[in-house]
């Protein structure tokens, strides 16, 4: 594959902010109403403005590669989006949490899609407004293993713009592995209106979050993916004691704003794939039906 040279954006919230604005010349797809949303109100990342170039999906070209950052809730909106900035060559590479975005990018521009995971951010976004110390990593790589010219090339240009990133051979791994943090921490932190740091101290909302974790390692073994029986409390042990106890994860920071939350992303998923193993989840299902009764009780 030729090196990567024009790339275009799709979602502009944490994450599309995040790494969009150290992508020279970036695209962000919008329509014309979004465009002007946007420029109306621009973004202010750690105080500074951040300048990008719209393009409506209309007026698309192909580019050698698209950024998918939407939420899942706007997953199949955003396939139809992109369609005239996809190419022969073109790599498209997914920032969606969850298990499931690639295979459905993948089922509609079969053989452009390499899997990734985003990591380590710790980014708080207010309406147009973000704030983050960590900007984190992009971790990615072939669903197969394989190290292929495609993927060294997204390597280098991700070193050329600045993004931290790791070409990984056991993406699937890592996919699991940041599945059960969300299932875990995300939820808990919205059914139970918690920060960090009160998922750290004993209670009804740690046991909780641990079960939730539990079932996914149990759930990814069943999948063929090895993720440690241990893999919830190692994690935690390392990670809880970085994290602000006043910060907060995605799901919280959507709750608290009335946002559409990736629930169906995180507990519907391993509900909808431990049916099939005969497998119990009690914790996700727990999960499931108080965060959608969070999400029914909204008002405007």
């Amino acid at each position: 594959m030729n090196e990567i040279h024009s790339s275009a954006l799709i979602g502009l919230g944490a994450l599309g902010i995040l790494f969009g604005r150290r992508m020279p010349g970036v695209q962000v797809i919008a329509d014309e109403a979004r465009a002007a949303r946007y420029a109306a109100e621009p973004v202010i990342c750690n105080g500074e403005t951040c300048s990008f170039t719209y393009c409506s999906p209309a007026e698309g070209q192909p580019v050698d590669l698209v950024l998918v950052a939407v939420k899942a809730t706007g997953l199949d909106a955003a396939i139809r989006d992109i369609a005239r900035f996809i190419g022969p060559d073109t790599v498209i590479l997914s920032l969606l949490n969850g298990i499931t975005s690639e295979e459905k990018l993948e089922s509609v521009y079969p053989g452009h899609t390499l899997w990734s995971v985003a990591i380590g951010m710790d980014a708080t976004r207010t309406g147009r407004t973000l704030r983050y110390k960590s900007a984190g990593k992009i971790q990615f790589g072939e669903r197969n293993g394989e190290v292929t010219q495609r993927a060294l090339a997204l390597a280098r240009y991700f070193e050329a713009c600045g993004i931290e990133n790791e070409l990984c051979s056991d993406i699937l791994y890592k996919q699991w592995h940041k599945l059960m943090v969300n299932d875990g921490l995300n939820q808990a932190a919205a059914a139970f209106d918690l920060p960090y740091g009160g998922l750290a101290q004993p209670g009804p909302a740690r046991d909780k979050m641990l079960e939730a974790m539990q079932e996914v390692i149990h759930l990814a073994n069943l999948e063929g993916i090895p993720l440690p029986p241990d893999n919830d409390v190692t994690w935690l042990e390392a990670a809880m004691p970085t994290f602000a106890p006043d910060g907060m994860p995605s799901m919280r920071q959507d709750v608290l704003a009335h946002r559409p939350t990736e629930v169906e992303e995180f507990a519907g998923t391993v509900r909808r794939l431990a049916q099939k193993h005969g497998m119990p989840t009690p914790a996700n299902d727990f999960f499931y039906e108080r965060i959608r009764a969070i999400e029914a009780g909204y008002t405007e």
